[in-house]
């Protein structure tokens, strides 16, 4: 990359060094290069959004919020997501980095932006793998044992075996990853397309079990208006979340400056064809009264209603697949992002060391296995504890929507004078990932009332682990062992950039 030195501020183009461009990656030699093609990419992308889990999580309360209009709120939510994988897309190809915002808004907007955004990535992935890890223990023994189904000791049990295989999975590298979720997607996708196809048959050929189709599904009434739509849109933001993995593993990826960019557009507009078209598809499989009766196992009684016992446990099976692959994502994910800080210092060092044969951050994945495995037995010990594991993951949407807004922040900023050039390069590096952002932040400031406002548990709980972020922040900075926090600022110079290409 090319710098030009102005006062506080180094303007950039997005012409890499011959280093850099070479090893395709700012980690040369640490994380394996070209180890992932750009499908194997977007099936991690995937199998971290979990779509069949957060359909069977999610699809009862986004019914009861919206009616039958949840589709459109869902497609609706597509919006700013693109927007916010657009700047994803061109921020790396300023810096291919798989510590991602951490280290563009660091180097953009300022060190101390970027290093807090950084762990609430961090916070994000790994509490995102203890929450989705805990549930793989009840689905397993709701298919084996009715007489352990109901014990908390049990699921745990499974569940850490589930978090302790994964990790093995994601410790021999990022192929076996890629090899390994793409065949749980293929038996989940196979799974839920059979279920969303009976739920069609019956919704648009009169199923006794099923609510019959009404255009009035459509219409902005039956959504709620803006009040519907902003609360269906803190669901949907938890649905969507964890299409970034693509962009964390941009080192690891073929073409590493352009694939990553392209994994993260289509696994958004993957995952908002799949949610609008499964919603659409199982919201009135069954009528809607029956639908939050069994809110829990949504999934689970639709297919035994509309198929048979069978079919109801292959979906079990399949929701059970969905969270193990996205319990494994979100490893591979938070390990990266913990990867690049202990990489450059600001987190122990350890953390910043890979294995020597697989390149996989070995010590930084452990981490998060770590907490994901703790947490899961503190569930299974008492009400106090379970109380406490469920104000924790209760705000990981929350840390997505944060992190995903830092996103589009930091590309209006670094990008702004590209953008001040002509109307098309404002509307797609300011206007559009900056709405994109606060769109984010409006969800963010509506879903605290749902946790209990900003004085309630749920949030002390999350001021407490950002106070532990920024308390090792400042440790980070005072040690000084670190060039991450006297970096200059860096800026898009588009007349350099030309001057470059005229050059060249």
């Amino acid at each position: 990359m090319t710098e030009h030195t102005h006062g506080e501020h180094v303007l950039t183009t997005d012409a890499p060094d011959a280093s850099v461009a070479d090893a395709g990656q700012e980690h040369a030699g640490h994380l394996r290069t070209n180890a992932l093609s750009l499908l194997g990419n977007v099936v991690i992308a995937l199998g971290s959004v979990a779509p069949t889990a957060s359909i069977a999580l999610t699809l009862s309360a986004i019914v009861a919020t919206t009616s039958f209009a949840s589709p459109i709120a869902v497609l609706v939510c597509a919006v700013p997501m693109l927007g916010i994988a657009m700047a994803y897309r061109r921020l790396n190809m300023w810096h291919v980095n798989c510590g991602a915002t951490y280290v563009w808004g660091g180097r953009a907007i300022s060190p101390y932006f970027g290093w807090m955004t950084g762990w609430v990535i961090i916070l994000a992935y790994f509490l995102g793998a203890t929450s989705i890890a805990y549930p793989i223990g009840p689905y397993f023994l709701s298919l084996v044992s009715n007489r352990w189904q109901d014990s908390t000791t049990a699921a745990a049990l499974i569940g850490a075996i589930a978090i302790v295989a994964v990790t093995a999975v994601a410790y021999v590298g990022i192929r076996a990853t890629s090899r390994f979720q793409g065949l749980l997607i293929v038996i989940e996708y196979v799974a839920i397309t059979i279920v969303g196809v009976l739920g069609l048959i019956g919704i648009f050929g009169g199923g006794s079990h099923s609510e019959h189709f009404d255009w009035s599904w459509f219409s902005w009434s039956t959504l709620g208006g803006v009040s519907g739509l902003v609360n269906a849109s803190l669901i949907a933001v938890y649905m969507y979340s964890g299409w970034d993995t693509a962009i964390l593993l941009n080192e690891e990826t073929e073409d590493a400056r352009t694939n990553p960019g392209r994994a993260v557009i289509g696994s958004v507009l993957g995952v908002a064809v799949l949610f609008t078209v499964f919603t659409f598809a199982l919201q009135g499989a069954v009528k809607s009264g029956a639908l939050q009766a069994h809110g829990d196992d949504a999934l689970t009684y639709i297919a035994g209603v509309l198929g048979n016992t069978a079919l109801a446990k292959l979906m079990i099976v399949t929701v059970l697949f969905s969270a193990v692959g996205s319990t494994l994502a979100c490893i591979v994910a938070g390990g990266r992002v913990t990867f690049a800080m202990g990489y450059d210092k600001v987190l122990p060092p350890i953390f910043g060391r890979t294995h020597p044969r697989y390149k996989t951050p070995v010590a930084a994945m452990l981490a998060g296995s770590a907490v994901a495995f703790v947490f899961t037995w503190l569930y299974a010990l008492g009400s106090s504890t379970q109380s406490v594991f469920d104000s924790v993951v209760s705000s990981v949407g929350l840390l997505f929507a944060l992190f995903y807004a830092a996103t589009g922040f930091a590309v209006a900023v670094y990008y702004r004078r590209l953008a001040a050039r002509n109307l098309r390069g404002m509307l797609e590096l300011v206007v559009y990932p900056v709405a994109s952002a606060l769109f984010l932040c409006y969800v963010i400031w509506r879903s605290i009332p749902g946790l209990g406002g900003w004085t309630g548990r749920n949030m002390e709980y999350l001021y407490v682990l950002l106070a532990i972020g920024l308390a090792l922040m400042l440790y980070a900075r005072w040690r000084n062992e670190s060039t991450y926090f006297d970096q200059p600022l860096e800026a898009f110079d588009p007349a350099a950039a030309e001057r470059e290409v005229l050059e060249g």
